[in-house]
């Protein structure tokens, strides 16, 4: 079935907010527990959900298009984007 671009909520600030929440609190961990393993494998973590981002943005893309390129242009991948104007209208 054909699903529906979700613009709303957190999704309306970043496109991958679950990604955001799993790298921000294993980097917190490694900050509290600072072991040789984790230290080697956040980094690998982070590219390893970076590519995955990549590929679902693309699977997106064909599936949404220009609604989909237009949600890409106005939001961040892991973090907001700093938008002047939208901080204007607000």
């Amino acid at each position: 079935g054909q699903g529906q671009l979700v613009t709303t909520g957190i999704y309306a600030y970043i496109r991958h907010p679950q990604y955001t929440g799993f790298l921000l609190i294993t980097l917190g961990m490694m900050f509290e527990w600072a072991t040789l393993p984790l230290l080697l494998m956040w980094p690998i973590l982070a590219v390893l959900y970076y590519r995955l981002a990549r590929k679902e943005e693309a699977d997106m893309q064909q599936e949404f298009g220009p609604a989909y390129h237009a949600y890409r242009q106005r939001t961040g991948m892991f973090l907001p984007k700093f938008n002047a104007r939208r901080m204007a209208q607000a």
